[in-house]
This record gives C-alpha cells, sequence and structure tokens, in this order.
C-alpha cells in the first residue's frame, strides 16, 4: 500500500506541472574584485605625474611635495586628492569572481565606469580584457571628485556622442578591437563590481568653474550634479583646503587657519540668484606660453577666485535675499551664452540677514567686495601701439582674468554711455551678423567669423555697420556708439571704459607703458617722443600747470601757449599736424621730484550693460535735442556724465563685446556730472 501511494503522489506531481530547475551552480560570473594599484595625473602633452593631495595632507605630513607623502595614505578619507585640472590615469587589477566571492576562469572584454566622473574620449582606456578570470586596465576619467569608485563591468561599451554622431578615434572605428572591444557571441551577463573608495577633494565652486586648459566658455563639469557645502546635521562641516601663502610680506608662507565654505547670495533676479564662496582658496595665475597672458597680475594671483555662479531657478528665489548665507547649494552644471549656472537647483539657508537689524543687512556683503574691471582684466597689451580687439574687453577666450570673475560682483569706473544708437538691422529680420578678428593680407582686423570667408557676404554691410559702430570706426570714430538691434532684442548696449593714464586723471593707470611721460621745465620746450595719427583721442595730464602746445615734430610750447592747470585732464583730438604735444612749465619747478605730463590714447574699450531691470527709469536710448525739454536736458546730462557701476559679470559668446555687468538696482549706480551739469534722475552722485 505505501509503495502504491508513493506512485500515485510521483503521478500527481507530474500532471501538476511540476519540474526540476537546474542550478546555475557557483561558476556563473558574479562580480569582480577592482583594485586600484595607482593613480596619476595626466599632463597637457599625455605624460604622466603624480596627483596632488590637499594641503592640509601635506601639513599633517610636514612636507611640501605629494611625493613625500607614504603612497598608502593618498586617496585616503584624510589624505585626499585634489580635483584634477584634467584628466588622471588609474591602474587596475581586476579579478572575475563567482556568486561565492572566489576567482572564476572567466575570459572575455569587461568596460569600466568611474562615479562621479567621466572617462575619457579614447576608448583605447574604456575597456580590458580578462584572461581565465584575471587582468590589468588603464582607464583615464576626468571631473573626478568626492567619494569616487571603479567599477568593471560584463556589459557593452557606452558610446560617447558628438554634435557630429559618435566618437571614433581610429579608422576602423567600431571595428578596430584596439579601440572597442568586439562583443562576445555568448552575450553579456551584466554583472559588475567596484573597488573601494578613492577620496577626492569635494567640489566647490572654485573647482566647478575654473576651466580644464585655456579656453573660457565652458566649465569641465556641464552635465554633471554636485553639491557644495555640508549642513551641519548632515555631518562636519565642510571646510576650505587652501595652501600656505606669504600674507605678511617677508617672503615665507604663512599658514592659512582652515575656514568653513561659506556661501554669500549677492543678488537676485526674476529667473534665480548670485552665490559667491567668500573662503575661496586665492587662484594663481597660469603664465606658462600656453596661457598667453598679455600682462601677468601683481602678485600672481588672479583678480578673481573663479568663486562665483549664477543659479537658474527659473523663478524668483522666494525667501532668498540679497546678503544671506547658504549651508548648501546643489544642481546641475549647464553653459548658458557660456556662462556656467546651476540649474534644477536647491539649497538650505544658513542666516537670513533680513532677520537681523537693517545695518546688519550688509555685513556679509561687505566681505565679497566688488573687484574693478580694469584695461589689464580686459586682455589689452602694455604697449603704446594699439591692436584690434582694444575696443572689445575680453575678446580673447584665453582670458582667464575675466573668467575668474564671472558671476561675480565688479565695479565699472568712470565709465561713458553712448551718445547715439544706431540700427544696423537693415533687413529687419531683428538681429545682426556677428564679428571676429582676423588677418587680411596680413593685418589684424574685424571681419566674419566665417573660416574660409565666403566669397560673397550676404552680411557684409549690416556687419560693418555694427563693427564700425561698435568699436568706434568708420564714421563712428570717437563717437560712443551702440548697435540699437541689440539693444532693442536683449536690452544690452555698450559703455566706454576709461582709457589708459594716470588714475588721478580718472583713467585707468594698471598699462603705464600706454601713456607717454615728458619730464617739464620751465626754462625749455619739452616734448613728446612719438606722435599720434590724426582723428587720435589723447589725454593730457600734467603736475603741475603748464603750457601745452600740439603740433608737428618741430612743435615748441612757450608762455604764451594755452595754460593747462596742474591735474586737470585735457582730450583732445589729433588732427594733420598736430601729431605732437609740447610743453613748458608756467612757474619755477623743483627739481625732486621732478614734475612730469602724460599723454596717453583713448583706446575705447567697450563692455556691454543691461540697466532695463535695475533702473527702468534710465533713458539711454534718448535724444538731446535743443534740451528745451526736461526729456532732452536729461539726455544731455546723461551724455555728460561718467559713471561708477556695481553688477555681476556675464560672459555672452554670441555678442560683441562678450562680456557684460547686470546692476542689482539703482544703488549699484552713481554719477560724475560733467561740466556745469548735474547727475542724470535716478542717479545719484558719487561720493
Amino acid at each position: 500500500m505505501k509503495k502504491q501511494w508513493l506512485v500515485l503522489a510521483a503521478t500527481a506531481a507530474s500532471l501538476s506541472g511540476c519540474y526540476d530547475v537546474p542550478s546555475t551552480g557557483s561558476q556563473a560570473l558574479g562580480s569582480f574584485r577592482v583594485v586600484v594599484q595607482n593613480i596619476s595625473a595626466v599632463g597637457s602633452g599625455g605624460g604622466l605625474q603624480p596627483l596632488d593631495v590637499v594641503p592640509s595632507c601635506l601639513k599633517a605630513h610636514n612636507v611640501i611635495k605629494t611625493e613625500d607623502v607614504p603612497a598608502k595614505v593618498r586617496g585616503t578619507q584624510d589624505c585626499r586628492f585634489v580635483i584634477p585640472n584634467g584628466q588622471v590615469e588609474l591602474l587596475l587589477d581586476i579579478t572575475a569572481l563567482d556568486k561565492t566571492g572566489k576567482a572564476l576562469d572567466f575570459t572575455g572584454p569587461v568596460t569600466f565606469k568611474v562615479v562621479p566622473g567621466d572617462l575619457a574620449e579614447d576608448y583605447s582606456y574604456s575597456w580590458t580584457t580578462l584572461n581565465r578570470g584575471r587582468g590589468t586596465g588603464k582607464v583615464r576619467a576626468q571631473n573626478v571628485y568626492g567619494e569616487v569608485r571603479v567599477w568593471a563591468m560584463d556589459e557593452p561599451m557606452e558610446l560617447r556622442y558628438t554634435d557630429g554622431g559618435v566618437r571614433f578615434y581610429t579608422d576602423g572605428g567600431l571595428e578596430d578591437p584596439k579601440q572597442f572591444p568586439r562583443e562576445p557571441d555568448a552575450g553579456r551577463s551584466y554583472t559588475a563590481g567596484s573597488s573601494e573608495t578613492v577620496y577626492f577633494q569635494e567640489p566647490t565652486l572654485q573647482a566647478i568653474q575654473s576651466p580644464q586648459g585655456n579656453d573660457n566658455r565652458s566649465s569641465p563639469f556641464v552635465g554633471q550634479f554636485v553639491t557644495i557645502g555640508r549642513a551641519p546635521e548632515s555631518g562636519s562641516v565642510q571646510y576650505q583646503n587652501c595652501p600656505d601663502r606669504d600674507l605678511n610680506g617677508d617672503g615665507l608662507p604663512d599658514p592659512e587657519a582652515p575656514k568653513p565654505v561659506t556661501l554669500l547670495v549677492t543678488g537676485t533676479d526674476p529667473s534665480g540668484f548670485f552665490v559667491t564662496d567668500i573662503t575661496a582658496c586665492p587662484a594663481r595665475e597660469d603664465l606658462s606660453s600656453a596661457a598667453q597672458v598679455r600682462v601677468p597680475e601683481p602678485g600672481g594671483f588672479l583678480p578673481g577666485a573663479f568663486n562665483s555662479i549664477f543659479v537658474y531657478n527659473y523663478s524668483f528665489p522666494e525667501g532668498l535675499d540679497p546678503g544671506d548665507l547658504l549651508w548648501t547649494l546643489s544642481g546641475s552644471i549647464q553653459e548658458f551664452t557660456s556662462t556656467t549656472q546651476l540649474t534644477f537647483p536647491s539649497w538650505t539657508v544658513r542666516e537670513r540677514v533680513r532677520e537681523l537689524p537693517p545695518d546688519q543687512w550688509t555685513k556679509y556683503l561687505a566681505l565679497a567686495p566688488p573687484v574693478e574691471l580694469s584695461l589689464r582684466h580686459c586682455g589689452l597689451d602694455d604697449t603704446l601701439a594699439p591692436f584690434v580687439t582694444d575696443t572689445t574687453c575680453g575678446q580673447n577666450r584665453r582670458n582667464m582674468k575675466l573668467e575668474s570673475l564671472e558671476s561675480g560682483l565688479v565695479k565699472l569706473r568712470r565709465v561713458r554711455f553712448p551718445q547715439v544708437f544706431k540700427n544696423c538691422d537693415f533687413n529687419g529680420d531683428g538681429q545682426v551678423p556677428m564679428f571676429c578678428e582676423t588677418t587680411v593680407d596680413g593685418v589684424w582686423t574685424w571681419a566674419g567669423c566665417a573660416f574660409p570667408a565666403p566669397a560673397v557676404d550676404p552680411d557684409a554691410e549690416e556687419r560693418q555697420c555694427s563693427i564700425d559702430c561698435t568699436t568706434s570706426g568708420g564714421a563712428y570714430q570717437n563717437l560712443r556708439c551702440s548697435e540699437k538691434a541689440q539693444f532693442s532684442s536683449f536690452g544690452q548696449f555698450v559703455v566706454e571704459m576709461t582709457g589708459p593714464g594716470p588714475r588721478d586723471a580718472g583713467l585707468d593707470g594698471t598699462l603705464a607703458n600706454r601713456q607717454q611721460n615728458v619730464t617739464v621745465s620751465d626754462t625749455s620746450s619739452k616734448r613728446l617722443s612719438s606722435g599720434y595719427e590724426p582723428g587720435v583721442g589723447v589725454s593730457i595730464w600734467c603736475d603741475v600747470d603748464t603750457h601745452v602746445k600740439l603740433g608737428d615734430a618741430a612743435v615748441t610750447a612757450t608762455k604764451a601757449d594755452e595754460l593747462l592747470p596742474a591735474k586737470t585732464r585735457m582730450d583732445v583730438i589729433t588732427e594733420n599736424g598736430k601729431s605732437l604735444v609740447a610743453f613748458l612749465a608756467a612757474q619755477p619747478v623743483a627739481t625732486t621730484p621732478a614734475p612730469s605730463c602724460s599723454v596717453s590714447r583713448n583706446t575705447h574699450t567697450r563692455v556691454l550693460l543691461l540697466t532695463k531691470d535695475a533702473v527702468p527709469d534710465l533713458n539711454v536710448d534718448c535724444n538731446e535735442g535743443t534740451g528745451a525739454t526736461e526729456a532732452e536736458k536729461q539726455c544731455r546730462y546723461l551724455h555728460g556724465a561718467s559713471f561708477d557701476v556695481v553688477g555681476h559679470l556675464r560672459q555672452v559668446q554670441a555678442a560683441r563685446p562678450r562680456w557684460m555687468v547686470l546692476p542689482r538696482d539703482q544703488d549699484d549706480f552713481c554719477c560724475y556730472p560733467g561740466p556745469g551739469l548735474e547727475c542724470p534722475k535716478p542717479i545719484k552722485p558719487c561720493q
């Protein structure tokens, strides 16, 4: 009977559809063991060099160079690597494991991923082949930061695209096994394994904004999601890791006390807000030949620290005010008109200043004073001879001086507003063509941006109109002109920066060789060594009362010539036969220090300004007419005055000039009235 029941049970089981599932066993691929054996920085020429560790690690080990830090502690939580300005190469040892964690006899290609980070464009650094379960590999990546892990995966290569399609790096393309692995006939298991954590610096605004290489048009972190700072409830506060530097001028490095990352809201607008890290480390200026620096910065540091960003919030940031502090700032990095911005943001507030008494609302803003833009920052050469791009501030894409200030507060000193708005949109399509610097028969000039230039340029008339207006050329020489279509479409217009010369004269003294100096005497006439071509605007300035005369190569000043009072600026336009200037002091002069006069050419350097949001009542496109009406009188005040303007600096790649200042409100303006005039309403005089 027992045997019969067993037979019936087996029959019932078969009829019910039960069946045996074969076991896969432990020999199936379960994961990979990934060991990072070495990390190096990839130099600009492709060579490898040690990857630097953070300054606090050097101080902890009482050494100066990374090589003197024990290799086993580099890349640990207490000795993080710096965020590299370029690629890193990681040498990997990889072992295939079965599902029990034992070594597995596996042969085939595996691909790599670095998180967070981006693989190098060269596919050969993105995969390797394991033979009987073991293999080594080299992976190259950039934009690594924070807690980094390297993954080995049994899955197809991830393709990387450009505007033109998939990137191929050999003639063989995807079929070249040296560049791209052949897919196994048996398919992929999509098994993966990661390395232990390699610790890099946590991201800061400086790390995000600092370009890799010498091109200021984009951030290397575009497309990455980042978090800057840390709220106290999430752990220890994030600190800056700055190297020691000479603070007292004795030639020796002084210890820098650790500073918590301090994110300051410097301004808001209808679509977002600006943030500056006021504790960022100073940024050294790259003076290598590749950087092509025109005039180095005194002290060796850039005027900014790449420590500001615009946060695009898609709407007004309710609850934030200028002067507030943030603990954290998160979002995705994007480029808009070559200005880096954070999108889809979130943030945590550290302190709301509007909850304090009004006299404390600006206490943190005072720690981030605006940087005064100069002709040196604009990229002009420190030479007497002009260059074609002098008229557009920051035209060169290698200009890191302005890039280091992007989205930060800057100050324009004594700029002049346009006298004329010229509409160069002759075909009425609402836009005018862009122009670029180029060479024609070996001579630098402004022309179209297409290379090679088309045989027939359909935009030639509009482009030339825009060139002449924007750069003070042609019919607009020595006239402040702004192209009207650009103003009508975007509200942007050009203002003219003060020219080179003594600062006491209201001029820009950062380029000493842009002016000619003459030691004057009361007994004999002295003149310039070099003259100027006709039609050039020059500024003359003397330490003492001096008789001044313009003339030819033999010009001589006498007591009968025009008297220029001491420390009074004279602006003149040179004429034919009047290209040189002679001087004769009006009274006996002391020999120590010897008095002098200076003459400097106006460079007509322009930068973009947008005032419609900050001061909507200021009518910049106006007509003086006869001065009979109040509007015409205000226009005369506007044209006769110079202005100090504070605002956030932004790059607009397609505009000319390429850099624009965005004031926050009316308080960011003040005025120096013209002789016998007033400030235009509603601008207040500068104090």
